[in-house]
Order: C-alpha cells, then sequence, then structure tokens
C-alpha cells in the first residue's frame, strides 16, 4: 500500500470550478470518506444544472445517497423527476465482476446487466451539455493505470458526442508504488482527504532526482534501481531494512547477490524479457545480510536513469500471503482428504449444478464427475430422471432428504440408496450451492434382511422350548415369548411383545432386573439365578432362570434368552430335606450332650473306686494278703481300664460340639517321645517288644498344645504295641520338614489292608470283629488322633502291609498360625487330685 502521508498538498478542491475533461481520480481509505467524496461531487454538478449519476451497490446505499443529497438546499425529488438525477443501484456488481474479471477492472460490463442498460438510456435520454458519473477503480489482475485507460475509452466509444466528468475512485490500499509512478507519468489528477479537505496531491516541481527520491522514499515497498548489468545504482531506506545493509553498502552490490537462486544466465534471460516487453513480474526470495529469506513479488520495468537505461525493480513483501496460500492449500488438501475419506459419496456444487469437487464413491455411484453437471434432478432423483443427455442445472435452495433405488453406473443394477442435499447459504444470506450425500444402502438392506431372518429364528427357537421363555433386544423390550411364558406370567402374547418388564412387573422389582439385563447384553454375560414369582392364582413359585446372550449381526443387534424352570417341588423337597437334616443334627447334640453327662456322672464315682483300690495297694490302711491284693489290682485296673474309655468318649463328645481348646506352649519333643516310651514300657515289657527311637539332631521344641502332643503319641505308640507280637519291634522316627515336624511310628504287627486306611480314623471303628474281642478297645484311640492333629493344622496317615506291620505318620506346624493362646496352664480334671483328697480323709479316719 502507498503511504502518502508525507506528500505536499494542495488547499481545498472546490467541486463547482472547471474540471479536466479526463474527469477526477480519487483516492479515499473509508467507505465513510467515499460517500462523501461522492455527495460533495453530485452536489456541486446539479448546483450547476450537470446531469448526475449516482451508482450505488445497493439499496440501502441509494437511500443514504438520497437522504445525504436531500441535507442541502437543492430539491432531490424534483431533479429526479426532471432527471437530471439518477441513482442507480448495481445489484448484479458482484457476479458480473467474477464472470468478467480481465475485461475492464470496473464493476460492470457497459453491454451486460438491467443497471448498465439503465446507465446508457439515461445518458442517451435528453439534452444536455455535461454528466458526472462514480466509477470506482478496483484491481482484478491488471495495473490501475491500464484499467483507467480502458474505461476512458469504453465512455468515448459509447458517447462520442456527450462530455463527462467522471469521478474515478481507488481504495488507497489498492495502490502500490509502481502504481503511484504509473499514475503521475500517466498525467492524472489524485485528489485526497488530508486533515479533514479533499485537496489535490501534487509533487513538489524540484529537480527530477529530488522527485525520484520523495516517490521512492514515500513508498512502502523496497525500490532498487540497478543498471542493465544489474549493478544497483538506487535503493530507498525499505530495501536498505529489509536487505539489512546501509545504503552506502547497497549502492554497487550486483542484484544476484540479493537474489537466491538466480544466476548471471538466468538474469540475462530476464533484462531481455524486459527490452521486449518493458516490464517484467515474478515472484522470488530475497536473501537477507543475515541469511535469512523474505519472499517478494517482483515487479520489473525499464525507466532512464542518469540518462541510461536502468530498471526499476519494486519489491512487495508477500510473507503473509505465503503463509495464506500454505493455509489455504492445506485446508484444501484437508478438505479434499475429508471428502476422499467420506465413507459415502460426497460432492459439492455450486448454484448453477455444476460439481466442484467429490470423491471417487460419488463418481462411481452417480456417473457425475468434477466440473460436470449433476447428471439427476435432486426434487426427483428417480431411475428415470438419470440420462446422460440430460443435466439439471437448478439445485433447491432447501434440504432434500429421499431413499431411492438407483442404477449404478458402476455395476449396472439396481442399488438402494439415500440421498441427502444440504444448500450452502452465505452470510449475507445468499445461495452459494449445496453438499450432496449419497449413501449405498445394500449393506443395511442386506442387514434388515438377516436381523428378519434372525429374529425369526429366534421366535421359533423360543416357541420349541418346552419350559417358559422369552427373548429380549439389548434395550430390555420383549420380542418373542411362548405359551409356557405365558401361562406362567397370566398375559397374552400381544400384551408383552414391544414392552419391557416395567410393564408387566411391580416397579421395585422390575427396575433391578431391566437393569440387571441390559448390562448383560452389554457386557455379553450369561446367568443362572433363582428367584420367587408370584403367578395370577396368586401362588408362590420358585423359579430358576437361565439368561444366555446370542450375539447378532453387529453389536446393537445382540439379544437375551431367557428360559424359566419352575423348582417348587424341588425347593420343598429341599425344605424338608433341610427340617430332617436340622433334627438329626439335634438329635446327635442331644445324645452327645447325654454321653457327656454320663460320663461325668460314671467318672466320679469311678474316680473313688480307682483311688480306694490304690490306697487298698499302698497298704497304707493296713497289709493284704495274696488274694486280697490280686483281687484288688484287677479292680485297679478294670477301673483305670474303663476310665480311659470313659476320658475317651468325653473327648470325642467334646470335638464334636466344638468344645476342645488347643493351650499352646513350648513342647521339647524328643522329651515328650522319652515320656510316653517311659509310660508304656511296663506294657511293652509284657510282650518282650522293643522301642527304638531316631530323633534328628537339631528337632528341639515346637509351639504347640503340650497334653494333645502326649495323647497322640500314646494312642498310636498304645495301638503299635497292642497289635505287635511277642518279641517285636517298634521304631519311632521324628525330622524337621521345613516349617513342620513329622514323626512316624512303625511297627511289625498285623497291618492294615489299603481299602480299610481312612476307616481306620473313624470314631467306634474297629477293622475286624475278632480283632476287637482279642485286642479289646472301643476305637477311639486313632480318631481322636486325627482330630487333635488337625486342630494343629497337621496331617495323619497310614501306609500298611496286611501281616507285616503298619507305619502311622502325623506332621504339624513348628508355630501355629494363629495361636489363640500361649504358656496358658490348661483347666482339666486331674484324677491324682481326686485320690489325693480321698486319701486325705482316709488318714484323717485312721488318725
Amino acid at each position: 500500500m502507498l503511504n502518502i502521508h508525507k506528500k505536499k498538498v494542495k488547499s481545498e478542491l472546490c467541486f463547482c470550478s472547471t474540471i479536466p475533461s479526463s474527469g477526477l481520480t480519487a483516492v479515499y481509505n473509508e467507505a465513510e470518506e467515499r460517500t462523501e467524496l461522492i455527495a460533495a461531487y453530485i452536489k456541486a454538478g446539479l448546483q450547476q444544472n450537470e446531469r448526475c449519476i449516482w451508482l450505488v451497490p445497493d439499496s440501502q446505499s441509494a437511500e443514504l445517497a438520497k437522504n445525504l443529497l436531500s441535507n442541502s438546499e437543492l430539491d432531490i425529488k424534483r431533479c429526479m423527476e426532471k432527471s437530471r438525477l439518477k441513482i442507480i443501484t448495481l445489484q448484479e456488481t458482484d457476479t458480473l465482476s467474477e464472470k468478467q474479471p480481465e475485461i475492464s477492472g470496473i464493476y460492470f460490463n457497459w453491454e451486460a446487466g438491467n443497471p448498465q442498460k439503465e446507465i446508457i438510456k439515461f445518458i442517451h435520454a435528453g439534452n444536455w451539455q455535461y454528466l458526472r458519473i462514480n466509477l470506482e477503480i478496483r484491481v482484478f489482475g491488471k495495473p490501475i493505470s491500464s484499467s483507467l485507460k480502458e474505461l476512458r475509452r469504453i465512455l468515448a466509444e459509447n458517447m462520442p458526442e456527450k462530455k463527462i466528468r467522471p469521478l474515478f475512485l481507488i481504495r488507497e490500499e489498492d495502490l502500490s508504488a509502481e502504481e503511484v509512478f504509473n499514475l503521475i507519468e500517466a498525467g492524472e489528477k489524485l485528489i485526497i482527504k488530508r486533515d479533514g479537505k479533499w485537496k489535490f496531491l501534487k509533487i513538489k516541481q524540484e529537480s527530477q532526482d529530488k522527485k525520484f527520491k520523495t516517490l521512492l522514499e514515500s513508498s512502502a515497498d523496497s525500490i532498487l534501481i540497478h543498471d542493465m548489468n544489474g549493478r544497483v545504482l538506487e535503493a530507498n531506506h525499505i530495501a536498505c531494512e529489509i536487505f539489512g545493509y546501509t545504503r552506502s553498502k547497497m549502492l554497487g552490490k550486483h542484484i544476484k547477490d540479493l537474489r537466491t537462486n538466480i544466476h548471471l544466465t538466468e538474469f540475462g534471460q530476464q533484462i531481455e524479457k524486459l527490452k521486449e516487453t518493458g516490464y517484467f513480474t515474478f515472484e522470488m526470495d530475497s536473501l537477507r545480510r543475515d541469511g535469512t529469506v523474505i519472499p517478494q513479488e517482483i515487479n520489473n520495468r525499464l525507466i532512464e536513469y542518469d540518462g541510461e537505461t536502468a530498471v526499476l525493480s519494486i519489491g512487495r513483501d508477500i510473507s503473509e500471503r505465503r503463509r495464506t496460500e500454505k493455509a489455504l492449500k492445506d485446508s484444501e488438501r484437508k478438505y479434499r482428504m475429508l471428502f476422499e475419506e467420506f465413507p459415502d459419496g460426497i460432492a459439492q456444487l455450486d448454484k448453477y449444478g455444476t460439481i466442484i469437487v467429490c470423491n471417487e464413491k460419488f463418481e462411481n455411484f452417480t456417473g457425475s464427475h468434477e466440473n460436470e453437471k449433476l447428471i439427476f434432478n435432486l426434487l426427483s432423483p428417480s431411475e428415470e430422471s438419470k440420462t446422460k443427455e440430460k443435466s439439471f442445472a437448478c439445485l433447491p435452495e432447501v434440504p432434500v432428504h429421499c431413499d431411492i433405488k438407483y442404477i449404478s453406473s458402476l455395476e449396472n443394477k439396481n442399488i438402494p440408496a439415500e440421498i441427502t442435499y444440504k444448500p450452502l447459504i452465505s452470510e449475507n444470506s445468499r445461495f452459494n450451492g449445496g453438499i450432496i450425500l449419497v449413501e449405498d444402502l445394500s449393506e443395511v438392506k442386506r442387514l434388515e434382511a438377516v436381523r428378519l431372518q434372525q429374529t425369526e429364528s429366534l421366535r421359533k427357537l423360543v416357541d420349541s422350548i418346552p419350559a417358559p421363555a422369552f427373548c429380549k433386544d439389548r434395550n430390555g423390550v420383549y420380542i418373542a415369548c411362548n405359551k409356557g411364558f405365558e401361562t406362567l406370567m397370566g398375559l397374552k402374547k400381544q400384551d408383552v411383545i414391544g414392552k419391557s418388564i416395567n410393564d408387566i412387573l411391580s416397579p421395585e422389582i422390575a427396575e433391578k432386573y431391566h437393569t440387571m439385563d441390559i448390562e448383560m447384553v452389554k457386557h455379553k454375560r450369561n446367568q443362572i439365578y433363582e428367584t420367587s414369582l408370584k403367578s395370577p392364582d396368586g401362588s408362590m413359585h420358585q423359579v430358576m432362570l437361565n439368561k444366555f446372550i446370542f450375539s447378532g449381526v453387529t453389536e446393537e443387534d445382540s439379544v437375551l434368552l431367557g428360559i424359566m424352570i419352575d423348582i417348587t417341588e424341588r425347593k420343598q423337597a429341599e425344605e424338608k430335606m433341610l427340617q430332617a437334616k436340622m433334627a438329626a443334627e439335634a438329635a446327635n447334640r442331644a445324645k452327645t450332650t447325654f454321653i457327656v453327662n454320663m460320663s461325668h456322672e460314671l467318672r466320679t464315682p469311678l474316680n473313688a473306686v480307682i483311688g480306694f483300690s490304690e490306697l487298698l495297694l499302698s497298704e497304707t490302711v493296713g497289709p493284704l494278703n495274696e488274694k486280697q491284693k490280686r483281687y484288688t489290682e484287677n479292680i485297679s485296673k478294670s477301673g483305670n481300664h474303663l476310665l480311659d474309655v470313659i476320658n475317651d468318649v468325653l473327648d470325642i463328645s467334646r470335638l464334636e460340639l466344638g468344645n476342645i481348646e488347643l493351650y499352646y506352649e513350648t513342647v521339647d519333643i524328643p522329651g515328650v517321645i522319652e515320656e510316653v516310651q517311659r509310660v508304656l514300657s511296663p506294657l511293652s515289657a509284657e510282650k518282650n517288644i522293643s522301642i527304638e527311637s531316631n530323633i534328628e539332631k537339631d528337632l528341639k521344641t515346637i509351639i504347640a498344645d503340650r497334653v494333645k502332643i502326649k495323647q497322640i503319641l500314646y494312642n498310636i505308640l498304645n495301638n503299635a504295641i497292642k497289635f505287635s507280637s511277642e518279641n517285636g519291634k517298634v521304631n519311632i522316627s521324628a525330622e524337621l520338614k521345613e516349617d513342620t515336624v513329622e514323626i512316624s511310628i512303625k511297627d511289625e504287627g498285623i497291618g492294615i489292608h489299603e481299602s480299610d486306611y481312612e476307616r481306620v480314623f473313624h470314631p467306634f471303628v474297629q477293622i475286624d470283629e475278632s480283632i476287637s474281642r482279642k485286642y479289646g478297645g472301643v476305637g477311639l484311640g486313632l480318631a481322636l488322633v486325627k482330630r487333635f492333629v488337625e486342630l494343629h493344622g497337621g496331617k495323619v496317615w497310614v501306609d500298611a502291609i496286611p501281616g507285616k506291620g503298619s507305619t502311622f505318620t502325623f506332621r504339624i506346624p513348628k508355630k501355629p498360625e494363629n495361636k489363640a493362646q500361649e504358656n496358658v496352664n490348661s483347666v482339666k480334671v486331674s484324677y491324682d487330685l481326686e485320690i489325693e483328697r480321698e486319701e486325705e480323709k482316709v488318714r484323717e479316719e485312721i488318725n
């Protein structure tokens, strides 16, 4: 843009004075300045009885023009009636300027359009001497000076006998430094508004050199003057700033040093072209002193400088334009990419029905291509309307949506399609064409047919199920049910299909299962559960629901199949079995309680029998003869045996009742084994059975219930001695196994069959009744062993060979995972304490 703020101007312009025959050329900045200037220009003409034409862009501007002219002493209405004034609206300006930008560079073509005809008619009507008219000059690919010259030629050709005083209007932003040179050289009288007044723009009549410098420095573009060999002769301050040199450094430089990728050969070609045409315009990247590059539009023309032919080179920074162009290209590329990637056919059309851009799917489907007219009518896109010979240029200005059967140009067969059209309306409500979407519905229709087939198959499947069954879609809506479901729910099929569970059951129940069913379909989960259901007759039914998810053609087509099995009778039977089980358990608990109570009642007098027999054997109250001593010993042995049986029965009963607790303490395993051996040594001595022990050296102590460990060892070792033959051998081994202790007792007795391994640990079980009679016992010893080992978190098992012996092994942790208590003295019944009390009473009686 030309910087004309520093120009020297004359005094205020008077539009009533003589106007040059070629007219005035005004440079304006804002639209308000232009309107003000035209109003003053037209008023002055009317005051001098001249005919005037005011060209305005639209009807709103026409009203504004009338108002401006009415605010004066002139009778505007009378002037218009007498055909002295004509305000003409150029309503077709934009269309004409778009269609013919290269013809004249002005708003309109004199040979086209109603406003233009109206201008010609007004000019030729009547007898007048002078006419004033305002004409806007715009840049449409030609220099403004060329447009002015051509416009004057058109005026002269159309009205050779008339005297026209035109007012040519140019926007200041459209003027470049080169065009200022052109206008000055052409002798144009330029007027501008400065300090609130319109004045002539005039360069001071100084030396030619001064004039050049003034023009050079007033330009906002970079200006270089170089000779025909490329040496810089002159440069303005803008050029120096752009290239990064002082003026003295710029002068004398070769032009190739200021441009990138230019060689002397190319420079010579440019000079030759300048000699032929007189001017040469091109774009080039200019090289700055710091090595950076700035894009410029270069306009070269031949001039005379200091008496020699030289080149005036005007460079305009086009960085912003390059960025804009790049952004536009990127936008167009993205726009094109969106079109190409669009899954269906898509096209953009102008308002005449010509395809601007479309993708391959659109071309294949419709047979229409870019830069061609659309070959079917959007308002009636039927098969009959599609012809190669006829195209439909009229696009509707309203949206269109329709389903059609279209003959595809690619496959030459009927294809179901959906066409959607949306008009494009600009911000000023102008129709600019539209967008067409064409969707091939072949796959959609195929899926619809598959869905119908799937639905029908599901209905048949549901009807064939003997139990009540139903089918729901992913939204929880019933799509099928059978007779069994109708009977169970007391509803007809027509009252179920198309509805949800919310329409059938109570809200509190329905909401729970409705949400659950939707989640099942969504996540494709099957589920089986039991629930209660009230039948229409009021009876309650227990129902087992089996729900399965069937995947459809797409995720949206997945359905839920439900099968309802009435388990009311089974539940009733289970309830009876549960009641019977509870009764049996209650009877068992009563039995156990009775045994505990009876054991206590039996043990109390038995303690006295044992105590007094031992007291007699000690001969504290007097000596016994051999016969008395033998009877007393039999009483003591029988009592102790009976006491052991009662104690075992009591322990088993307590275990069944859950009344046995462990009292943890530090247990010396070698010491306990030795103690048990010592207790049972009389029994082993009777049968001449040797007991050997093999204890791992590192095995010392564990945390356990000492009493229970002793009883475990006692019961197993007692059985080993009991079931071993005379002169036999029993081996005890103990070793560490990681965090556990493993103790095994091996005998050479009668052995056990493998089928009886589990039975030997059951209460009151003897493998052979004959053995029971020979060896005695009630079958509680090993049962207690198993219970006590398991209480410690351990395990017991047996390996045996019939006739060759058995090995009983148990393994318990060295430390319990959750100790109930440690180092607690157990509160237990001490038979010794009872005996001591009885002995004390006897002594008191003797004394």
